[in-house]
């Protein structure tokens, strides 16, 4: 049967992605050392390419420097200070990849960030993370910037930085903790704090006492709908006359109260 969390995840993640990220390959070296620029590969692909910058290729970077060029539609332009990493990135990807500070106003200069159409601020410290992702913005007006905030204490100024997207490995782990350890039998697929906003999804048991029932016959909370019903290796609009069975996997949105509480009576053996 198809899970709710492959396929909303992969939704989020994948077709995010896809839309908003993309190839070329050089490493510079630092400013004041002019000889130990190498060319490794590097030509445009298409007309139009995307142009994104990235600043930082440590655990997470490198992922999204792999991802990113596997894409012909980029032109990829990596900024990190540590050599051992540069060396690891123009080995396996083609990308343009500047041995520097990606912090630094001369050296964002340096790889063209007037005409970036997309940074993301991925390093392992989100003071640079905020320099880089406040200067994106206000100094070069890259019209997408996404950061990564390394703490959840972060968000906010990031936020506050210009950043049009932040993204906490730390809440992405705690989401999955909170999955493996609920006693309500449900699944976190999606989170946002400043709405309040949860998606999840929940398995209709064997003994429920809604099985048979018709979705407009369930009393759900005002701050509560069901997005989709997964059932038979599918998924149904959730019209007002569909009867659930046990087995179906429900999709909830809403506020956090208010699907937890959807979530307790859909698997309540009691009668509603």
């Amino acid at each position: 049967m198809v899970s709710f969390a492959e396929f909303w995840v992969g939704l989020e993640c994948t077709d995010c992605f896809r839309r908003l990220f993309g190839n070329g390959s050089l490493l510079l070296g630092p400013t004041n050392r002019p000889s130990t620029i190498t060319y490794i590969s590097g030509t445009k692909v298409g007309n139009q390419p995307m142009r994104t910058l990235i600043v930082g290729a440590g655990r997470i970077g490198m992922h999204l420097i792999g991802y990113l060029s596997s894409s012909d539609e980029n032109q990829l332009t990596v900024i990190e200070k540590v050599g051992e990493r540069c060396k690891d990135v123009s080995d396996k990807y083609d990308a343009i990849i500047l041995n520097e500070d990606g912090s630094k106003l001369d050296i964002l200069k340096k790889a063209d960030a007037y005409q970036a159409d997309l940074l993301l601020a991925a390093t392992d410290d989100d003071r640079v993370n905020l320099v880089t992702t406040r200067a994106a913005k206000k100094e070069f007006g890259i019209p997408r910037v996404i950061a990564v905030a390394n703490s959840p204490k972060n968000k906010t100024r990031l936020m506050q930085a210009g950043a049009d997207v932040v993204i906490c490995p730390v809440d992405l782990a705690l989401r999955d903790f909170e999955n493996v350890l609920s006693k309500d039998h449900s699944i976190t697929l999606m989170y946002r704090s400043a709405e309040n906003l949860r998606v999840a999804e929940a398995v209709i048991p064997l003994n429920a006492s809604l099985i048979g029932k018709k979705i407009h016959e369930i009393q759900l909370p005002e701050k509560c709908r069901v997005g989709l019903v997964c059932r038979d290796n599918g998924f149904i609009f959730p019209e007002p006359e569909l009867e659930l069975k046990s087995g179906d996997k429900v999709l909830l949105l809403g506020d956090a109260s208010s699907v937890a509480r959807t979530v307790e009576l859909l698997r309540s053996s009691e009668s509603a």
